[in-house]
């Protein structure tokens, strides 16, 4: 009866020492196709009805991921997308909404974008990230950081 009790609690011993796993464990990205970029976002209620991505090309000189010159000429959206008509989400994966793009629409390398709801813009300043620095970002709602990994932006969750 002893060695059934010890085996018992070197059992549960095992299993409690293990731990829980990680919410970072279960959450998984959806993969970024070669020739495209990815915007991924969170929002803590799920509540993506209404939320788009503007993203625009800028024509600053950029040279090693920095931008190193005025505009060539103004700001232009990409793919017909307007304030007024956001570019819709192109998936759902395990952190949140993601919009994926081709990374040549930024022919300078500068990933231009503002999350937005009608007016309602989740980060009050334009957002950007340079290619050079990676082909996703991660957002999390009310967070204007880009964070360039998913361990990053899950960890930076409130």
């Amino acid at each position: 009866m002893k060695r059934l009790a010890w085996i018992a609690a070197l059992g549960t011993a095992a299993l409690f020492s293990a731990g829980p796993a990680s919410a970072q464990d279960a959450v998984k990205a959806a993969e970024v196709p070669a020739d495209m970029i990815s915007l991924h976002y969170y929002r803590p209620d799920g509540s993506y009805a209404g939320w788009g991505v503007h993203f625009w090309e800028s024509f600053e000189k950029v040279q090693d991921g920095k931008v190193v010159g005025p505009r060539d000429k103004a700001d232009m959206p990409i793919m017909a997308i307007s304030w007024g008509s956001p570019m819709k989400p192109t998936g759902q994966d395990g952190f949140g909404m993601y919009w994926q793009v081709k990374a040549n629409e930024f022919r300078n390398g500068k990933i231009n974008y503002i999350i937005h709801k009608g007016d309602t813009k989740d980060c009050t300043k334009d957002s950007t990230w340079m290619l050079a620095q990676g082909r996703q970002v991660f957002i999390n709602q009310g967070d204007c950081t880009a964070y360039f990994t998913l361990e990053d932006a899950l960890k930076a969750r409130k």
